[in-house]
């Protein structure tokens, strides 16, 4: 009797060794893609984060979220790849993060970098100017409401050798500038201008747009060329001048 209760021991052993073979673990193939947004008005004041959407560019069914209060986003159950994600709220330009990579091993992503972002410029350009003082360009740019102590304004030029420069066409985008005084002048040296791309004696156009302090800007692939989503779509014509 104790012989036949060993073995059958041994069977139930070789039985259950047998059968936890062939179980397999299945991989992840999907997780959560987590991070924050931290909202501004077109200055430099910190305002509400809630209820911007977060979406994943070219989802279909499209995968997004609305941020809550403290500016915290999930996207749920996102497939694992690279990603570009798309920022929206009403008063903002559109943001984008393109190359979010979102490989793990079933634990979520977070986005550790935070984009602060800001709100669409209501600064218009309404007179452009461009002179020459030695080997110096100076740009003199009226704005609308006009710059001052006690109300920021921010701009930003493109330079192009065509006269078709803007926001989508140009050669070189300058920074952020904060104007508290109108017309504000932007001082271009024969230096700057070479170490730009272009040559002395070239014609360059340049186009001054309304900024926000937070441009939201981002690079996308293939152009190479920023887009800067907060610009003032309403500026002068554009004006040109020769490189000293």
């Amino acid at each position: 009797m104790h012989k036949r209760f060993s073995f059958f021991l041994m069977l139930v052993g070789f039985l259950s060794c047998k059968e936890s073979s062939t179980d397999t673990i299945v991989p992840a193939t999907d997780a959560d893609i987590t991070g924050f947004v931290n909202l501004y008005d077109e200055g430099t004041s910190l305002v509400g984060n809630a209820g911007m959407k977060v979406s994943i560019q070219g989802s279909s069914p499209l995968i997004a979220a609305t941020t809550d209060a403290s500016g915290k986003f999930v996207l749920p159950d996102v497939p694992f790849g690279t990603y570009t994600l798309v920022y929206e709220k009403e008063g903002y330009g559109t943001y984008k993060k393109p190359g979010v990579v979102h490989v793990t091993d079933g634990s979520s992503t977070f986005i550790s970098n935070t984009p602060s972002l800001g709100k669409v410029s209501t600064t218009t350009v309404t007179n452009l100017t461009a002179s020459q003082d030695g080997s110096t360009i100076l740009v003199d740019v009226t704005t609308n409401p006009p710059g001052s102590i006690g109300n920021t304004r921010y701009i930003r030029y493109f330079l192009s050798p065509a006269a078709t420069v803007s926001k989508d066409n140009y050669s070189y985008a300058s920074s952020g500038y904060i104007s508290q005084i109108n017309p504000y002048q932007a001082r271009l040296t024969s230096a700057n201008l070479i170490t730009w791309g272009f040559t002395s004696g070239q014609t360059v156009y340049v186009k001054v747009y309304g900024d926000a302090f937070w441009g939201n800007e981002y690079q996308e692939t293939p152009t190479g060329l920023k887009t800067f989503p907060n610009l003032n779509a309403t500026s002068a014509n554009s004006v040109s001048f020769k490189v000293p």
